[in-house]
Formats: structure tokens, sequence, C-alpha cells
């Protein structure tokens, strides 16, 4: 049952990126699913995973207040940042969180520091706009 979740799943994604549902293009997106390697060992425990998720969907709306922010303040200041990592291990974990900070249009994942538990990451910082 889970590995006709998996496909199925990475099939809905197939077509979400591609945004074609004829026939061939369904027939190439079911090969790539299959095709692709699956995960092995012990699965993810959900509320792990479903805190994960909330956490990138609740970074939708802070993208669009950080885009309208940007409009707003055309100028910014660049730093470098160390953010800790969320209690969890995994790869679907890592990619989610990734996911999370360069979703927003002012941050930018740079790369895993040394030990593995911060991002670094590359953040614009809008400055105040002064009126004359």
């Amino acid at each position: 049952m889970s590995l006709l979740l998996s496909i199925g799943a990475r099939l809905a994604l197939w077509c979400l990126l591609s945004m074609d549902l004829r026939p061939g293009n369904l027939l190439i997106g079911l090969a790539v699913a299959l095709l692709l390697p699956r995960r092995g060992g012990p699965p993810l425990p959900l509320p792990q995973l479903l805190g994960a998720v909330g956490r990138a969907l609740a970074a939708i709306p802070e993208a669009y207040g950080q885009a309208f922010a940007l409009i707003l303040a055309p100028r910014c200041q660049e730093r470098l940042v160390s953010l800790e990592r969320r209690e969890g291990s995994g790869n679907l974990l890592l990619v989610l969180e990734i996911f999370r900070v360069t979703l927003t249009p002012l941050t930018l994942v740079l790369g895993l520091e040394a030990d593995a538990r911060r991002l670094l990451v590359h953040e614009l910082v809008p400055e105040r706009r002064r009126w004359p």
C-alpha cells in the first residue's frame, strides 16, 4: 500500500512540475516515479513529519510578507546567519527545513555547518525607508 502511495505522490509531483496531463506526459511521469530509488530504513515518526510539513506551509504567508517588504524597502543589507536545525534527523526533515528557509525571498540556505546541526543561511535585511 505504501508503494502505491509513494508512486502516486511522485506522479502527482511530476504533474505539478510539468503542468501537463496528456497521456504521454503521464507515462513519462509514471516511468520516473517507478525508476526513482526508494527510501530504506524505518519510517519517520508522524508527529515530526507533520510538524515539518506544517512549518513549511506556514512559510508561504511569510514569503508574501517578505516580498512586500522587499518592494517597499528595495535596499537591503546582507548577512550570514547560522540557524539551529529542528529536532529529528533524516533527509526528508532536512529537505523540508531547507525548503522552509529557501521559500522566503530574503533567505537562502548555503549549506550545512561542519557538525550538521546548523544551517548556514544568507539573509537580506531590508533597510527602513526614511521619509523626507
